[in-house]
C-alpha cells in the first residue's frame, strides 16, 4: 500500500504531553525547547503512530531535560517495542511504557500509575546517568563500584580505599564516596517507598531520608515524597552540590549545564 506523503508525515509526528508535580493536570508541550523550563520530578508522555519516531523525540527531550521522567503511549495497534527500544540506549533502562488507555479512564491517572510500577535504578543506571550528566564517562566504573556498595552489593574496595576514591571524585566537585552511596540509597528509596513490595534494605529509615533530602537535595521530605522519579534526585543533588553551573542563554533565560 502506498500512503500519500501527507499521510506519512501525520504518522511521524509525534503529540508531547508534559505533567509536573503534583500531577493533576497534563499540559501541551508545544515546542521541544519548552522541557528546560518544566520542574524537576516532571513526566513527559509523548504519543504518535510510528514508535521509532516517538523514541526519537523522547531521546531528543533526554539530552535536553535528563531529569525528566520519558513516557511512551502504546498506540492502540502497535508493533513490536523491544527492536526499537535496543537502539536507544539513554531510554533503555528509564522508559515508562503506557498502555493504550481505556474507554472512559482519565490519562493523567494512568500515567502516574504507570510511573509509580517502573522498576528502581540498578547501580548502573544511576552510574550511567551521572557520567552522562557531568559529560564524564571515565566516572561511570567508581561510581557505579559506590552504588553497588550503598545499595548492599559487592564491596567497593576493588583495590582502592574510600578515601582514594573520595580523592579521585574530589577533582569532579565536592562529594566523597559516601556522599555518593548516600545518593544512591535516596534515589531508589525515592522509587521504593511507591510499592508495596519493599526490598528489604532499600527503603530508609523516615530520619535518615529526611536528612539526606534537606542535605543533598535542598528541599524537605515533604516534598521529596510528592515527585515520581529518582532522575530528579541525581539532578537536585548535582545543582545543590554545584556540579551544573548556570550560564545564561540568548533571551536572558537561565540555562543549567554541565
Amino acid at each position: 500500500m502506498v500512503r500519500a506523503p501527507g499521510e506519512s508525515k501525520r504518522e511521524l509526528r509525534s503529540e508531547l504531553v508534559a505533567l509536573a508535580p503534583p500531577y493533576r493536570t497534563a499540559g501541551s508541550l508545544q515546542h521541544p525547547d519548552g522541557v528546560a523550563e518544566l520542574s524537576l520530578g516532571s513526566i513527559v508522555l509523548a504519543k504518535g503512530e510510528t514508535t521509532i519516531a516517538v523514541l526519537a523525540e523522547l531521546t531528543a527531550l533526554s539530552y535536553r531535560a535528563p531529569w525528566l521522567v520519558p513516557c511512551l503511549a502504546l498506540p492502540a495497534r502497535h508493533e513490536s517495542l523491544e527492536p526499537p527500544l535496543l537502539l536507544v540506549t539513554e531510554l533503555r533502562d528509564r522508559l515508562v511504557v503506557v498502555n493504550p488507555a481505556r474507554r472512559g479512564s482519565d490519562e493523567v491517572a494512568d500515567v502516574v500509575a504507570s510511573v509509580r510500577r517502573r522498576e528502581g535504578p540498578t547501580p548502573t543506571v544511576l552510574a550511567r546517568w551521572v557520567a552522562r550528566r557531568l559529560r564524564a564517562r571515565e566516572l561511570e566504573a567508581p561510581l557505579r563500584h559506590q552504588f553497588e556498595e550503598g545499595l548492599g552489593g559487592a564491596s567497593a574496595d576493588r583495590g582502592r580505599s574510600v578515601a582514594s576514591y573520595s580523592r579521585l571524585f574530589s577533582h569532579y566537585g565536592s562529594y566523597t564516596a559516601r556522599d555518593w552511596r548516600a545518593l544512591a540509597r535516596l534515589c531508589v528509596h525515592s522509587v521504593a517507598r511507591m510499592h508495596e513490595d519493599r526490598r528489604s534494605g532499600v527503603s530508609l529509615p523516615l530520619r535518615t531520608a529526611s536528612h539526606y533530602a534537606t542535605r543533598y537535595l535542598r528541599v524537605p521530605y515533604h516534598v521529596m515524597t510528592e515527585r515520581l522519579g529518582w532522575e530528579w534526585v541525581l539532578e537536585a543533588a548535582l545543582r545543590a552540590g554545584r556540579y551544573i553551573k548556570e550560564e545564561k542563554t540568548g533571551e536572558g533565560k537561565t540555562e543549567r549545564s554541565a
